[in-house]
């Protein structure tokens, strides 16, 4: 059995992207070029190199690219796909299935929506929609949605609340239409207690239904809310987020915004602070500056929506 990626010298942020592209095993890249690698995990083709060189899989890419596969090849009963050219070698370890589940990309139809998520989500990227009351967090959720369905991509959606209303099914049929039906599954919880009890069970919930692509966590703000003190919030933040981490999926969020109280340079304030002002901001973050929610540092995504006076968002 190939060695694991994570008995190498490899940084714990190295480990995190080889991971996410779908690297597991030493095998995995016995056949990448350090260009190859650096273009696809966003790195200096000089820690790419590095990589390879720990690894022991360094490669030329003249010798990458004169690798070609003209067999036709046949993947889950559809036509067959004539492969003519292999300017990049995916994983061995990972499944045909797989391999294009990951690289389906979620669209809307509204390409101004699409350029602030980098043309589309993939798996692995998270987006959070913060925004008031009535200012359309869960229709711009939906439009996700709508763009999962067309991939015939299979979504979960976790209510924190009030599921009545917010993702009601007759909400979701009419968004989405008939064809949803099959592909959207839906989880309700009430409170913190609930939800992080149906969080620690989530990986098996996915291992048993394997072809959710997506997660939508609705009005993901409200599981906070009873929460006794800060302290508590920030660690089961960093519980979510550790948890959705690990998940190969798209997770969407819609959260409310609360008032807090900012310094003239931007630095956390209270009402004794002088020149201190009030500011809307993501309920979910920890601190004033945005750090500690629940979104990673990176690929990740926030849409921060709000009404003019005349009604446009």
């Amino acid at each position: 059995m190939s060695k694991p990626l994570s008995l190498l010298p490899l940084s714990s942020n190295i480990l995190s992207l080889l991971n996410k592209a779908g690297y597991a095993t030493v095998g995995d890249l016995k056949t990448s070029t350090a260009e190859a690698l650096a273009s696809e995990l966003r790195i200096s083709v000089s820690e790419a190199d590095k990589i390879l060189h720990s690894a022991g899989s360094r490669q030329t890419t003249t010798a990458l690219a004169a690798t070609t596969c003209t067999a036709p090849l046949t993947v889950n009963n559809s036509d067959p796909i004539s492969i003519t050219s292999a300017p990049k070698l995916f994983p061995a370890s990972q499944s045909a299935a797989a391999l294009l589940a990951s690289l389906k990309i979620v669209k809307t139809c509204d390409e101004t929506l699409n350029n602030m998520v980098g043309g589309g989500l993939r798996k692995g990227q998270f987006l959070e929609i913060a925004g008031p009351p009535g200012s359309g967090k869960a229709s711009i959720a939906l439009e996700f949605l709508r763009g999962a369905v067309e991939e015939r991509m299979e979504a979960l959606i976790v209510g924190t609340s009030n599921c009545q209303n917010s993702m009601h099914p007759s909400r979701i049929t009419n968004a989405l239409g008939e064809d949803a039906k099959g592909l959207i599954h839906r989880v309700c919880t009430n409170g913190y207690v609930e939800f992080f009890s149906f969080l620690n069970q989530l990986p098996s919930y996915l291992s048993s239904r394997p072809k959710i692509s997506v997660i939508f966590l609705s009005v993901l703000s409200n599981a906070f809310q009873l929460l006794p003190n800060h302290s508590s919030k920030s660690r089961l933040l960093n519980l979510l987020k550790a948890k959705l981490t690990t998940l190969n999926v798209i997770s969407i969020a819609t959260v409310q915004l609360s008032t807090k109280l900012q310094n003239p340079d931007g630095s956390a304030a209270n009402f004794d602070t002088a020149g201190a002002k009030a500011v809307m901001l993501p309920s979910l973050n920890v601190g004033n500056d945005g750090e500690g929610g629940w979104l990673p540092s990176q690929r990740s995504y926030r849409i921060l929506l709000w009404r003019g006076p005349d009604g446009t968002r």
